[in-house]
């Protein structure tokens, strides 16, 4: 009677270094989606530029309608609202970016909107003060000259009236450099930056 071979063992011999090789590939982590962003933005954020020259044009649109008849140091905000490059291309400021614009004098007593800083990807770019410049030099001295007409409002006269959603595109005067504290408060739910007039009345 002849004895019928029971099932075989198969054995797999790898090279023990290529064993190990196996392993260490297995214990490898796998780059997350997430940590490439994170590593794009820090890329992004490393490459950012430190000031915003003068010449550049910003068009913003109004998130909130102004009917000031006076200077009252409140912040009204807009939204950018389409990319801006600098010179070299590169872009500067993204659109959805938060703009601030304020109410000032003229020296001939008119009031004209102007542009007071834009937060882009968390710095905020604004003036650097300097503590001993004089109120008038600051305040007659605009950041940013508001560039053609206004559908539809008026940005400069004894009165400033600009619809909510109107586009108001500005061109800087003066640099605006990263990273300037905002030192403003909150008052009856409006945004003011009454550091304006502590500085004029000194």
């Amino acid at each position: 009677m002849l004895n019928k071979p029971g099932p075989q063992k198969i054995s797999h011999h790898f090279p023990r270094g290529v064993a190990r090789a196996g392993i260490v590939l297995c214990l490898l982590p796998l780059a997350s989606p997430a940590q490439d962003r994170d590593s794009r933005d820090r890329d992004e954020y490393r490459d950012m530029l430190t000031r915003l020259e003068p010449g550049t044009v910003i068009p913003v649109r109004m998130d909130e309608g102004i009917d000031a008849e006076r200077r009252d140091y409140r912040i009204y905000t807009a939204i950018v609202d389409q990319d801006v490059r600098g010179d070299n291309g590169r872009l500067a400021i993204p659109r959805g970016s938060k703009a601030e614009l304020i109410v000032r004098v003229t020296a001939d007593n008119d009031l004209i909107l102007d542009f007071e800083s834009v937060i882009v990807k968390g710095q905020r770019y604004a003036i650097k003060t300097d503590s001993n410049r004089v109120e008038s030099e600051r305040d007659n001295s605009l950041i940013g000259a508001i560039v053609g007409a206004i559908s539809g409002g008026e940005g400069r006269g004894r009165a400033i009236r600009i619809p909510r959603d109107s586009v108001v595109t500005f061109r800087l005067t003066r640099p605006l450099d990263m990273g300037v504290v905002d030192r403003g408060v909150m008052r009856e739910g409006h945004h003011y930056h009454d550091y304006y007039r502590e500085e004029r009345d000194r």
